[in-house]
């Protein structure tokens, strides 16, 4: 069996489970954002639930539209925390950072473990080498009246990475790519492992980048197995958690393998409207950027607003850019405060928001008019995710995104040195 199926076994208390068979699990954790918490709880009432079956599992975030930018937000978010303390919830974390950033660093996420949650980047944490999803908020308040919920055993392939990166490429740019070579469905309700030597190498920073992106192939979850970068990482989140790694036991337990040579790949720019839609960022200097929107929980981290701050560092955004930076928790944050990044981001003219989602899925904080160009690290593209669906979203790394906030233009981060 696949790694991934023998912790859905494990979790549905089976000692075995095939691709395609469905069964029922109980999960560690369900992670409920603000937008979500809300929905899941009233579905719940409707459902005849009174109480969560095991408070304990549950983890309420704010992340979305934390503070609240209207009125209806605060209401919603005033009846959730009135709804997690009447349930017992202990575990809120309110302006804290996006939950898909929080999980990892507060080990929530673990070897082993299986994860589900009402947004669809919940994936990010599978690379922990555990299993997480996103589910709909009638399966979550299903789980949440039951303690547990059906789960499809899927398919898995796995995309080995060989070669070294070029200069400022990154994993976004890898995912870009996969998606460029296979499309946004080139893994329909698949498991997607990454695996190889360069994998290897990564920090767990890029690794969880590359797990978030698994969601826009389609994917259910994503996977990467456990080594020392991962025991390493938990042993500084959370060393007093017991987890165990599970072995996939052979090339035969995947629906396909994949090669990818990552020497071949330059930064990349997924342009509007399509994610699979990839063009040489080097060839893009023709879309000027009126906005730039950093952050988001594929580029939210310290070692993005480390590259950033490389990049940017001495150097002004360009007079007709503006920028938007959003820190992925509060613990980036403070770090990035701690080593200078956000001073020299805020002398280079750009904007520092709330630890949170910001302008990403329209949130706040920078929503696009009609007809601007923004690019983002984000993950998506799609008509109106940062504002009006006349405007148009570009999606790159966090070199890329910086690189072009200076120059006004979109530039490989090979050409940062020119502006």
């Amino acid at each position: 069996m696949h790694a991934i199926q023998k912790i859905i076994a494990r979790h549905a208390d089976r000692n075995s489970v095939e691709v395609g068979e469905i069964v029922n699990v109980v999960p560690d954790y369900v992670m409920l954002n603000d937008r979500g918490a809300a929905r899941a709880a009233d579905l719940l009432g409707k459902m005849g639930g009174e109480k969560v079956f095991d408070p304990s599992r549950v983890i309420v975030v704010f992340d979305h539209h934390y503070p609240p930018i209207r009125q209806q937000d605060s209401v919603s978010q005033q009846k959730t925390r009135e709804w997690i303390k009447q349930q017992g919830i202990s575990k809120f974390h309110a302006g804290e950072g996006i939950g898909h950033v929080i999980f990892p660093e507060k080990g929530y996420s673990f070897p082993g473990a299986l994860i589900f949650g009402t947004d669809s980047h919940t994936v990010t944490n599978s690379a922990l080498g555990c299993v997480a999803t996103g589910m709909g908020h009638s399966d979550i308040a299903s789980y949440l009246a039951l303690g547990y919920n059906w789960l499809k055993v899927p398919e898995v392939i796995r995309f080995d990475l060989h070669g070294k990166f070029r200069p400022g490429v990154f994993a976004k740019d890898v995912t870009l790519r996969i998606a460029q070579l296979y499309g946004e469905d080139a893994a329909p309700y698949l498991g997607v492992e990454f695996a190889g030597p360069l994998v290897a190498r990564m920090a767990m920073s890029e690794r969880l980048v590359l797990c978030n992106m698994v969601i826009d192939f389609g994917a259910k979850t994503g996977y990467i197995q456990p080594d020392e970068t991962t025991a390493r990482w938990m042993a500084h989140r959370a060393p007093d958690r017991k987890w165990s790694a599970e072995i996939t036991d052979s090339d035969t337990d995947y629906g396909r393998i994949v090669d990818l040579n990552v020497s071949e790949i330059e930064p990349l720019v997924a342009i509007p409207h399509d994610l699979s839609n990839v063009r040489n960022a080097a060839d893009l200097f023709d879309v000027r950027i009126d906005e730039a929107i950093f952050g988001t929980c594929t580029g939210g981290r310290i070692d993005d607003f480390r590259v950033a701050a490389s990049i940017m560092k001495g150097k002004k955004l360009a007079p007709h850019t503006r920028m938007m930076v959003n820190p992925g928790s509060r613990e980036i944050y403070l770090q990035a405060m701690h080593e200078g990044l956000i001073d020299i981001m805020i002398e280079a003219g750009a904007t520092i928001g709330v630890p949170g989602c910001g302008p990403c899925s329209g949130c706040h904080q920078g929503m696009l008019a009609p007809a601007e160009n923004a690019i983002t690290n984000a993950s998506r593209n799609f008509k109106g995710r940062f504002g009006s669906p006349e405007a148009n979203a570009y999606v790159a790394s966090s070199a890329t995104v910086a690189a072009s906030a200076i120059a006004g233009r979109i530039v490989s981060p090979a050409q940062a040195t020119n502006y």
